[in-house]
C-alpha cells in the first residue's frame, strides 16, 4: 500500500483526514503535519522525514500539499525521491478519497499521483457553466418529462 502523507497550514491537514475517515473509513498509513507557523524549518524537515518513513511499507508514499510555493510544501519538496516520494500540491478532498481508495491496488507511485491530481481536477466545476451545459428538461401538461 502507497502511504499518504498529508501537510498544510493551520489544522487543514487534520480536518481533511478526519474528513477522509468519515466519507470512507479508517485509513492506516496516513500521517498529517499542520504546520502552525513558519518557524524551526530543520525542525519541520525532520518531522516531515519522521512522517514520510511511518508511511513507506515498500511502495512508496504520495505527500499532499495545501499550497504549491508555501512552506509546507517547500518543505514537501525536499523529500521528492523519483518513485519513492511524490509530492502533489493544492490538494482537495475528491483527490483524497481517490488516493485513498486506489492507493492498496495502483502499487505504481507516478500512475498513482496522476490519477489523482485528474480526480481533483475533475470534480472541480463552476456551478452556473454545469447547469448553462444542460439541456434544459421539458415536460408535458400533466408535469411528466418528455
Amino acid at each position: 500500500m502507497i502511504g499518504i502523507v498529508l501537510i498544510g497550514h493551520g489544522h487543514i491537514c487534520s480536518e481533511m483526514r478526519a474528513t477522509l475517515e468519515h466519507v470512507v473509513g479508517e485509513q492506516p498509513l496516513v500521517e498529517v503535519l499542520d504546520v502552525l507557523d513558519n518557524g524551526n524549518l530543520d525542525q519541520l524537515s525532520a518531522s516531515m522525514e519522521s512522517k514520510v518513513r511511518a508511511c513507506d511499507v515498500g511502495h512508496g508514499v504520495l505527500i499532499l500539499a495545501d499550497m504549491f510555493g508555501g512552506t509546507p510544501c517547500n518543505v514537501a519538496m525536499g523529500c521528492l525521491q523519483t518513485d519513492r516520494v511524490e509530492v502533489i500540491s493544492g490538494f482537495n478532498l475528491p483527490l483524497l478519497i481517490k488516493a485513498a481508495s486506489l492507493r492498496e491496488s495502483e502499487k505504481h507511485l507516478p500512475t498513482l499521483a496522476q490519477q489523482v491530481l485528474e480526480a481533483g481536477r475533475h470534480y472541480m466545476r463552476v456551478s452556473t457553466s454545469i447547469i448553462h451545459e444542460a439541456p434544459p428538461v421539458r415536460v408535458n401538461s400533466s408535469g411528466s418529462a418528455v
